[in-house]
């Protein structure tokens, strides 16, 4: 345990080391690698396209993994074909036994390619790297190979499920046919990750694996911080400290629902709002989480009422879960004081899994709120899937979720 720890620190610090300049990365939007190629429709789920070997903010501090990336094929919530980019990060000490892969997602929550986490993850954005670095390490530290996509898709779409899910799940398809991850192909054991935004992306891929990948052997499912009702985020943030955060889910689901036409419905401010989040500098969730605090959704449209439009809650309950219930045993982690106020909806969803038969793990509190919620799921999220790869039944807590 002590070394485990040690290995983690050492490997955080230097994932979160500022010193000497970032990483030269082009931005994506003009990097050759990440154009998709004409032939983009014809191949398969999950192919990769092309590949190339990174060096991540930190790695030559002799970090204990290497790392590629590869762009791949996966398609949009249309079923239209789209290429997007996985991050691999192997270990330099794998586990014994056979490798195991996990699918991290990274509340990269954002509107353009600045966030995505292909680009941050080799320049040092500073939200992603402080948040994140410790459970990258923890699982590299372990021996496990980790693969994290840019889910969102090459047109930035946050907030939309199906982009999301099958963002993921063709990262995990692309993992397991790179070679030089050294995987299994499909019989890989592989674990999904996530909190807050990254805990959306794995609680949707976990929905929709079994139908869209059902050869994938997906172990189990750690999701916190996850938002089950798109509705009653964007009603709960309104008018509050995080306003930004509303205002930024409807610019990122109207990019990928374009019949909604949101932008007809917006007076002058509220068009000088979403012109400020479709710029680079504001387009990550921290610089828009705290941008218009108290302001509300009626502010910046010529008519009140948005939400309750038919055609948006229809497109709003397209984000929420429940639409399937997963086969896959899952570990939920929650608070009771998240700033999100939707504790009860999430312990109601993992309730319609549990009537599913499927094993709940339910981890709860009201000592912490949404952020610091998160470093209970870097231990106790790895340690629960390290089981779950051991073979070890699950310790469902369905009877006291009712």
């Amino acid at each position: 345990m002590l070394r485990r720890l040690v290995g983690v620190l050492v490997a955080s610090l230097a994932l979160l080391c500022v010193s000497g300049a970032p990483a030269r990365a082009q931005y994506p939007t003009a990097d050759p690698f990440y154009a998709p190629p004409a032939d983009l429709a014809s191949l398969p789920n999950g192919a990769v396209i092309r590949s190339r070997a990174v060096q991540l903010r930190g790695s030559r501090y002799n970090l204990p993994f290497r790392s590629h990336q590869v762009l791949y094929r996966t398609t949009d919530r249309t079923g239209a074909p789209i290429a997007t980019v996985a991050s691999i990060l192997h270990p330099k000490r794998r586990a014994a036994g056979p490798p195991r892969l996990i699918s991290y997602q990274t509340a990269y929550d954002g509107l353009s390619p600045e966030c995505r986490p292909s680009y941050s993850l080799r320049t040092g954005r500073v939200l992603l790297q402080a948040t994140e670095a410790i459970t990258l390490a923890l699982l590299l530290e372990r021996g496990w190979t980790v693969v994290t996509a840019d889910y969102e898709g090459p047109n930035d779409d946050w907030g939309v499920a199906t982009t999301s899910a099958r963002g993921v799940l063709d990262g995990v398809r692309a993992a397991e046919r790179f070679a030089p991850a050294g995987l299994d192909g499909e019989r890989t054991q592989v674990g999904l990750m996530g909190y807050s935004g990254g805990g959306n992306a794995t609680a949707w891929a976990n929905e929709e694996a079994a139908a869209y990948a059902p050869e994938l052997r997906i172990a189990g499912s750690v999701q916190g911080g996850v938002a089950p009702d798109l509705a009653h985020l964007v009603r709960t943030f309104d008018g509050t400290l995080y306003a930004g955060v509303a205002f930024a889910g409807l610019a990122g689901i109207s990019r990928a629902y374009p019949e909604l036409d949101v932008d007809r419905h917006l007076n002058g401010t509220g068009q000088r709002v979403f012109k400020t989040l479709r710029q680079r500098q504001w387009s990550c969730i921290e610089n828009f989480v705290l941008r218009w605090p108290g302001a509300r959704i009626d502010a910046l449209t010529r008519e009140p009422g948005l939400m309750d439009r038919p055609e948006v809650q229809a497109v709003a309950a397209q984000q929420g879960l429940g639409r399937t219930v997963p086969t896959t045993p899952t570990m939920w982690l929650a608070t009771t004081v998240d700033e999100m106020k939707n504790y009860g909806l999430v312990r109601a969803m993992a309730g319609r899994y549990c009537r599913a038969g499927v094993p709940q793990r339910f981890i709860s509190t009201d000592r912490v709120e949404h952020i610091l919620m998160f470093s209970w799921m870097q231990f106790l999220g790895a340690d629960w899937l390290a089981e779950r790869f051991a073979g070890k039944p699950p310790r469902s807590d369905c009877a006291k979720i009712g």
